[in-house]
């Protein structure tokens, strides 16, 4: 005799999404790259110290207010 299980006795098996997509990381990377370039192209002297320093500050703070962004989005998007 064989046993027949139909589909409601079988637990459901719940998708397991990542916690956060490959490309979210990447694409938020732009914001203090882009921040980093300005303040290295308008400097007056020193471009370099500059650009380095818009990696810190505005860059770090914009890299992950745009990453919380794009998380945000996708999990209000999913439910």
């Amino acid at each position: 005799m064989t046993s027949h299980r139909k589909a409601e006795d079988q637990p459901e098996q719940q998708s397991r999404e990542p916690l956060l997509l490959w490309w979210m990381p990447v694409l938020a990377l732009l914001a203090p790259l882009i921040a980093a370039a300005w303040l290295g192209v308008s400097a007056d002297d020193d471009a370099l110290g500059e650009a380095a320093f818009g990696l810190v500050w505005p860059g770090i703070p914009a890299y992950f207010a745009t990453l919380a962004v794009f998380w945000l989005g996708w999990k209000v998007e999913l439910e």
